[in-house]
């Protein structure tokens, strides 16, 4: 599981609800002694029915703001933000472009400066042709936040062409993802090309 620590000493991670239903995002205050549940607002995007969707991705900016990803039922990646620990969230907000993806997957998520967020995932384009997409938002507080979309490999050079690859354990995609940002401010996204 990822885990994420925060300025202000708390420790956050991401799961399904303790009730079987929904995604969460779970808070330690006292070095993970004890835990509080804090559910995430899929009840507009649902959950996804797939191999990789066990888990909420979670991060926490600069002054400690959380930033929650995942995947909805129309295997779309969702985001929402959380100014006081977890105990509320932002409206989900679907993130990836208006290009027509059939569907996304392997959700990460990264944060810097106070309102700075990056999203990694994998999206079909279709026939079963898996790119790698990475959207920004340098201004996540906002009432429409500003989302810019990058496709990270080449049209002639897909990530995978495997059927439901981004929905299933393929390849390196399923234990080869991470997302950081370097010492310069920098997005670093590690993935495998299958």
């Amino acid at each position: 599981a990822h885990l994420v620590g925060s300025v202000d000493g708390n420790f956050y991670r991401g799961n399904i609800g303790c009730d079987g239903t929904g995604y969460s995002v779970y808070r330690t205050t006292n070095a993970g002694i004890s835990w509080t549940e804090h559910p995430l607002p899929t009840s507009a995007s649902g959950t996804a029915d797939t191999w990789n969707a066990e888990e909420a991705q979670v991060e926490v900016d600069s002054e400690g703001n959380l930033h929650a990803m995942w995947m909805g039922i129309d295997n779309m990646p969702y985001w929402s933000w959380s100014q006081d620990q977890g105990e509320t969230w932002s409206d989900a907000q679907m993130v990836a472009p208006p290009i027509d993806l059939i569907g996304t997957g392997f959700p990460v998520v990264v944060a810097g400066d106070a309102g700075t967020v990056a999203f990694g995932y994998v999206g079909d384009s279709g026939d079963d042709t898996w790119n790698g997409y990475l959207t920004y938002a340098t201004d996540a507080f906002n009432e429409t936040p500003l989302l810019t979309t990058v496709q990270i490999n080449e049209m002639e050079d897909p990530l995978d062409l495997t059927p439901d690859c981004g929905y299933n354990r393929c390849g390196g995609l399923g234990d080869f993802l991470d997302i950081r940002v370097d010492a310069n401010g920098r997005t670093l996204w590690a993935l495998s090309h299958n």
